[in-house]
């Protein structure tokens, strides 16, 4: 878009002797655009020559760079994309056809490029972190007329999941352009791992520990926010979740399924046969559960077996022992049905189981 934008001040020239008036504020031109610069001289019998120099000095080309209007009194210049930011220098001569020469009028413009630009806001900030699945809004802020991102999206604001610059030029009334720019980075959820489903017995305990340095907050099912918890079999079946945050803001979490054995609901034997053949010659109790032998962890038994009549036949008080099927006094029950109570402790709570066995011989 080639627009007159900028009208340089009039050239009087007057027996060779040029008066130039002093420049106001530096007008500005934005990357990607064409913008026309003029002059005023003797209309119709002059012919005007340009010199234009970057910030670092080199001279554009005409035809390359800029082209030339008419006899010259207006110029178009490409503000191309790799051009340097910062003061450009034009400096116009006019040459008449009756052979006088005005002196070199001078004009600086600002070329406003990501690279070097005057911010004229600062709501995006300059580094951006946006946890992975997550997307940042990138708002340069309202009131400007026009938005134009680096992809050509046109919206006042810029939606993204990608780490990459994100560039944005904008216009107001004041200026014909300039940039907002900021780095996005996606960054990695932080890891967090409970280990494997596991069964607890008894007073057996698992430590939970998901300490991290990087991470700032620890929220966990039980409402501690301790780096580690530690939970027991007492508890019964548990279901435990911690939720981690890291000091990029990003949150991960992980779940344990840790089971308790149900000493509510154990299985009794009902039948065992002490006829010394070396197979279920005893009445252990409980049964395995889950495959795991629970004995170890049953303290203060008491049991009492009574025959069909209700006479006591045989009993144990205190550390765990199996009954081999014989009465008080080490004589040998007949074949029969007998009934139990049987009350044991496990850590704090006490279980109590009432049935029938059968000695079978």
């Amino acid at each position: 878009m080639k627009r007159l934008r900028y009208i340089l001040p009039l050239l009087f020239t007057l027996a060779g002797i040029a008066v130039q008036a002093q420049q106001p504020d530096l007008p500005m031109a934005c990357v990607g655009h064409t913008e026309r610069y003029g002059v005023k001289g003797f209309n119709g019998i002059s012919d005007f020559q340009w010199t234009i120099t970057d910030p670092d000095g080199n001279i554009l080309q005409q035809g390359t760079d800029y082209n030339l209007l008419a006899r010259g009194d207006s110029i178009d210049i490409l503000w191309r994309e790799g051009m340097k930011g910062g003061i450009y220098t034009l400096t116009v001569v006019e040459h008449t056809d009756y052979g006088c020469t005005g002196n070199p009028y001078t004009v600086n413009v600002v070329l406003n490029t990501p690279e070097i630009f005057i911010p004229i806001t600062n709501n995006i900030p300059d580094e951006l972190n946006v946890c992975i699945g997550n997307i940042a809004a990138l708002d340069p802020g309202s009131g400007f007329i026009h938005y134009l991102w680096q992809d050509g999206n046109t919206n006042q604001v810029y939606y993204t999941g990608e780490s990459g610059t994100y560039t944005v030029r904008l216009v107001n009334s004041n200026y014909s352009c300039s940039y907002d720019i900021t780095e996005v980075t996606v960054r990695p959820l932080p890891v967090v791992d409970l280990g494997n489903d596991t069964t607890l017995f008894a007073n057996q305990t698992l430590l939970l520990d998901v300490y991290n340095p990087d991470f700032t907050v620890y929220d966990w099912s039980t409402g501690a926010i301790t780096p580690s918890i530690t939970v027991d079999g007492q508890s019964g079946d548990q279901t435990i979740w911690v939720k981690v945050t890291d000091n990029y803001g990003c949150s991960n979490s992980d779940t344990i399924q840790v089971s308790a054995a149900d000493y509510s609901n154990l299985r009794i034997p009902a039948a065992f046969t002490p006829n010394k053949d070396g197979v279920n010659d005893m009445w252990e109790f409980p049964a395995p559960y889950k495959g795991q032998d629970l004995r170890g962890y049953i303290t203060d038994v008491d049991v009492k077996v009574f025959n069909r009549w209700g006479k006591m036949v045989w009993s144990s008080k205190g550390t765990y022992k199996p009954w081999d099927g014989k009465d008080l006094n080490g004589k040998e029950l007949p074949m029969d049905s007998y009934h139990y109570i049987i009350v044991f402790t496990v850590g704090e709570k006490k279980y109590e189981y009432k049935g029938s066995v059968t000695v079978i011989r």
